[in-house]
C-alpha cells in the first residue's frame, strides 16, 4: 500500500514537472518591453503606456524598440517586444491591403482579424490621424462646403498642398467623393501647409493630428476641415446622410445600436486612421490590458500633439508621458 501511494506520488510530480517546462512564462516573469515607429508622436505614445503600466503595478523595460510595424511584429514574434502603437488604417493596409473596411469600426475590427496569431488590438484612443480635407475658412464660408460630400462646390483646379508624398488610395478617395483638385504640391511643414492653405488660393491635406500640432493657432483657427460624411440605407431603402464631426476629440469607434433601423452605414473619404495599441496576448494579463483601456479613454488627439511638439523641441518623451498620467489620474 505505501509503495503504491508512493509511486503515485512520483507521477503527480513527474507529470506536473512536464506541465509546467511545456507551458509559456507567465506575464510577470520579464519586464514588459515596449515598442515604437522612430517618430517623436509614437516615442511619446510608447512612453504613456510604458508608465500607465509602471504605474498600475507591472515591471516595464525602460528602453523602446525602434521599428516599422512589420519589424515590430517581427519582434513580438520573436518575444522581444510585447506592445507597440499604431495607426489602425496604416497598419491594416500592410496586412491586408485587399479589404476596404467602410467605418472606423470597420477597420478596427478587420485589424483585429487580420493581426497574427497571439497578437490582440487594445481600445481605440480618441486619437486621429485620418487625412481630411482643408480649405480656407472664407473658401468654406462661400461655397457653404461643411463636410467630404460637399467637396464638388470647391472652386476646381486649385493646388493642393501636402507634406511629403499622399498616398494614392487617399487621393482616389477624394477624387471619388467629388473632389477636383489640381496639381499638387508638396511643402516642407504643416505650418507651411496651414499658411498656404488659410489664403483661399489652396486646398490641404492633412490629418487632425497634423493640425492641432502646428504651432501657430492663429493661422490653423482661419482653416476648416471638410469632415467626412457618414450615410445611412434605413431598412426602408432610403439612403439619408448626416455629417460625421470632425474633433479631434471625438471617438469614432463606438458600435452602432443594434436596435437602429439602418441596415448599412458608410463612410466617405479615406480609411480611418485611429491610435489604437497592439500587444502580444501572451505578455498581458486582464488588468494589464484594461491599463491600456484605459488610456484610450483619456487621451486626445489635441493631447498628443502637444506632447510631440514638445518633444521635438527636445523635451524628454518618458517625462512628458509621466506629466501627462499625473493630470489624468494614470
Amino acid at each position: 500500500m505505501i509503495k503504491r501511494a508512493a509511486t503515485a506520488i512520483l507521477v503527480i510530480f513527474a507529470l506536473a514537472a512536464t506541465v509546467a517546462g511545456c507551458s509559456e512564462p507567465a506575464p510577470a516573469d520579464r519586464p514588459l518591453v515596449m515598442g515604437a515607429p522612430d517618430t517623436p508622436t509614437m516615442t511619446v505614445m510608447a512612453h504613456i503606456y510604458a508608465g500607465a503600466l509602471r504605474n498600475a503595478g507591472s515591471a516595464v523595460s525602460p528602453t523602446v524598440e525602434r521599428g516599422d510595424y512589420r519589424t515590430l511584429l517581427d519582434d513580438m514574434d520573436a518575444t522581444s517586444v510585447d506592445v507597440f502603437p499604431a495607426f489602425s488604417g496604416l497598419l491594416l493596409d500592410q496586412l491586408a491591403p485587399q479589404l476596404a473596411p467602410a467605418t472606423a469600426e470597420d477597420v478596427y475590427k478587420d485589424l483585429n482579424r487580420s493581426l497574427p496569431q497571439g497578437v490582440s488590438v487594445g481600445d481605440a484612443t480618441m486619437v486621429s490621424a485620418t487625412p481630411q480635407i482643408f480649405v480656407a475658412a472664407s473658401t468654406a464660408e462661400a461655397t457653404t462646403a461643411t463636410d467630404l460630400d460637399d467637396c464638388g462646390t470647391l472652386p476646381a483646379g486649385l493646388p493642393v498642398v501636402v507634406v511629403g508624398t499622399p498616398q494614392a488610395s487617399t487621393m482616389d478617395a477624394f477624387a471619388a467623393a467629388g473632389c477636383r483638385f489640381g496639381p499638387t504640391e508638396s511643402v516642407d511643414s504643416v505650418r507651411d501647409a496651414v499658411g498656404r492653405v488659410a489664403t483661399g488660393r489652396a486646398i490641404g491635406i492633412l490629418t487632425p493630428l497634423d493640425v492641432a500640432g502646428d504651432d501657430e493657432q492663429d493661422a490653423a483657427s482661419d482653416i476648416r476641415a471638410l469632415a467626412a460624411a457618414e450615410k445611412s440605407t434605413t431598412e426602408g431603402g432610403v439612403a439619408q446622410s448626416s455629417s460625421v464631426p470632425s474633433s479631434p476629440a471625438a471617438p469614432s469607434s463606438a458600435a452602432p445600436s443594434s436596435a437602429s433601423a439602418e441596415s448599412a452605414v458608410v463612410e466617405s473619404g479615406p480609411r480611418a486612421q485611429e491610435l489604437v495599441p497592439v500587444y502580444r496576448s501572451a505578455a498581458f494579463s486582464r488588468d494589464e490590458v484594461k491599463t491600456l483601456n484605459k488610456v484610450a479613454g483619456e487621451l486626445t488627439t489635441a493631447d498628443l500633439a502637444a506632447l510631440a511638439r514638445e518633444a521635438i523641441a527636445g523635451a524628454r518623451p518618458a517625462d512628458l508621458a509621466n506629466e501627462w498620467l499625473a493630470e489624468h489620474g494614470l
